[in-house]
Formats: C-alpha cells, sequence, structure tokens
C-alpha cells in the first residue's frame, strides 16, 4: 500500500493588476519616422522559395519577414529577387522591407 502524506495549503487573495498591451507595427514606424525611401510591401511569390519586389532595393538592405517573423536565412539573388532556404506554403505571408536603390 501507498503512504498518504498531508499537505498544508493556504489560499492567499491577491490583487489583480490591469495590463493593457498595445501593438505597434514596427515596420509602419520606420516608413513613416525614420527612413523617407524605405518600402515596405508583400512581394510577388515567383516559386515556393523565390520572391520578387516591385522596386530595385539596396545590396543589404533588405529585411524579410515570414508570418510576422524577421527571417535569417534569405539569399538577394538580383537587386528586386531573394529566396528563402526553406520552401513557403499558400497560408504563408511575407513581407520585404527594404531601402529602394537610388
Amino acid at each position: 500500500m501507498g503512504t498518504t502524506q498531508n499537505f498544508k495549503v493556504e489560499l492567499v487573495e491577491k490583487e489583480i493588476i490591469s495590463v493593457e498591451i498595445k501593438e505597434i507595427d514596427v515596420l509602419d514606424y520606420y516608413e513613416k519616422n525614420v527612413i523617407s525611401n524605405l518600402e515596405v510591401e508583400t512581394p510577388t511569390k515567383l516559386s515556393a522559395t523565390k520572391f520578387q519586389t516591385s522596386k530595385e532595393y539596396s545590396s543589404g538592405a533588405l529585411l524579410v519577414f515570414l508570418n510576422g517573423i524577421k527571417e535569417k536565412y534569405i539569399t538577394e539573388l538580383t537587386s528586386t529577387t531573394f529566396e528563402f532556404e526553406i520552401s513557403t506554403i499558400d497560408t504563408d505571408t511575407v513581407e520585404a522591407c527594404y531601402v529602394e536603390a537610388s
């Protein structure tokens, strides 16, 4: 047979603190307040891994977000195309944020 152990439980009354969470669109903020030639767009899907922006971007000035998360593993193929290491699916959301080439 098993042994029985008794535990003393004390309930403590605590006040619930209200917390307000505000959503901030970081890309929108930067586009409006930081860099005047910053472009934010949904690029054209060329394949499951390749995408194309509508304008040329400066080399090294491309940020890509996959489902709202900054993607680290992309390769810039040309000044308007980039490629993911992994395949995307139709329900994925891709956003490109870049400084337009001058």
